[in-house]
């Protein structure tokens, strides 16, 4: 009889196992990264585009520009575009970051070459209809007025905007009144300087042949070039002197919101992968410290995370957490005494070996698949160019760490004096 009081032994694994994309390139050298994995007769295609809001000339562009290439194109209009993709159970997703611009479509097999057809057309001949322009505007600030009512908006703005400078690209936040100013001829212009064959990776992911493929080939490799000819951005300047204390008044707020951190570096910094571990053990999943004790056992919130935010030329580390307003202050207590504890006090060999198995599970759970794969490879694109040794480093140091090495890191990366922290709520009377 197994005796269930006795849990099983924690194994490690040894080597992280996992298939690298095969590399094509198409006529026009866009790079085709290909991962034929699966059982199911579904794919996913993602094109990946330096055509982040870094790159705009006004704000909300590079934003507008991409989510509204859906909304009409030369041959079809905003509503037969949607009922196309309903029609075939295909799912059409854009995102648009601070770096780049991913768009991205998943459909089954047998419908693919009819879903691909489409999206080509949308990639390459969207009008950006004055309607559709006018209804995105007013929904965009609508939505935009709303969120800045909430302490949790202004604490997340006032946080990234402080660290990096409004001027800088990792720093800009549009107003409401920008809606008001973003015009047609300002979105057709940064669709023909960023959305080209130059600024483009597409990784195909799924159970697919050579025959889709040969699809892509052929609606993606006469895409012409982005008339922006200037290189791309090897780094961008960072005034890492965003700290000190911001407090925003909201009257009559019940709850503060509260953001700590600082501007660290990004995924290709040699201290990245301990620092992730680093940051796991203080507020990076359910069971961190910042949960234990703020939320478990002096019941000041629902919820407190810490987080790594990387930018392709930089990176956040951040605290986030909304609490009661009388306990604003001593929350912030609690998240100070947490940094000093990891500077001061060795982790224990139990919790580090609970979170190295945390980590081990999330690591393999990211290549558990072909769309997992996908989704860790555009990582790589947006921060390492494609160099698969980032996750070899990364599982070779969840395996090997020491508390020792973490209390370093803690020292190096985790002094107050050199945290930004933002409040926004209403001062206790």
């Amino acid at each position: 009889m197994i005796n269930r009081t006795i849990p099983p032994p924690v194994s490690m694994p040894q080597e992280l196992h996992f298939t690298k994309a095969d590399v094509h390139t198409l006529s026009n050298g866009i790079k085709l990264l290909v991962i034929n994995k699966g059982d199911e007769e579904v794919c996913r295609i993602d094109l990946v585009f330096h055509a982040g809001s870094r790159y705009q000339q006004v704000n909300l562009q590079a934003n507008a520009a991409l989510m509204l290439m859906p909304e009409g194109t030369s041959d079809h209009t905003s509503k037969q575009i949607s009922e196309h993709f309903d029609f075939y159970g295909s799912f059409l997703n854009i995102d648009v970051d601070k770096d780049y611009a991913t768009i991205s479509l998943s459909s089954l097999i047998k419908h693919f070459p009819n879903c691909i057809e489409m999206l080509g057309e949308i990639v390459r001949t969207p009008v950006y209809p004055d309607k559709e322009l006018i209804l995105w505007s007013q929904r965009g600030k609508h939505k935009l007025l709303v969120e800045l009512e909430k302490t949790s908006t202004l604490a997340g703005r006032a946080f990234f905007s402080t660290l990096f400078g409004k001027a800088h690209p990792y720093g800009a936040m549009a107003s409401p009144d920008d809606y008001d100013f973003i015009a047609q001829s300002q979105l057709r212009s940064f669709h023909s300087s960023r959305i080209g064959s130059n600024f483009l990776t597409i990784i195909l992911s799924g159970k697919f042949g050579e025959h889709e493929i040969a699809l892509v080939e052929k609606c993606f490799g006469n895409l012409t070039k982005g008339s922006d000819a200037s290189p791309i951005p090897n780094g961008i300047a960072v005034d890492a002197s965003g700290r000190g204390k911001v407090f925003l008044e909201k009257p009559n707020a019940v709850q503060s919101a509260i953001r700590v951190g600082r501007i660290l570096f990004p995924r290709t910094h040699p201290d990245y992968p301990a620092f992730l571990i680093l940051n796991t053990i203080l507020g990076g999943y359910f069971g961190s410290r910042l949960m234990r004790n703020i939320r478990e056992d002096k019941g000041f919130t629902y919820g407190i995370n810490s987080f790594l935010a990387p930018f392709r030329h930089s990176g956040v580390f951040a605290i986030a957490t909304e609490v009661g307003v009388a306990y604003t202050d001593p929350t912030l207590i609690e998240i100070y005494s947490e940094m000093k504890r990891l500077r001061n006090e060795p982790v224990a060999d139990d919790e580090l070996l609970l979170v190295k198995s945390y980590l081990m599970g999330e690591i393999l759970r990211n290549f558990n698949g072909a769309f997992p794969m996908a989704n860790s490879i555009i990582k790589l694109l947006y921060y390492n160019e494609l160099d698969y040794s980032f996750y070899d480093n990364i599982f070779k140091t969840i395996r090997t760490i020491t508390s020792d090495r973490l209390m370093e890191m803690a020292n190096k990366w985790l002094n107050e004096e050199e945290m930004l922290e933002c409040v926004a709520g209403s001062r206790e009377t």
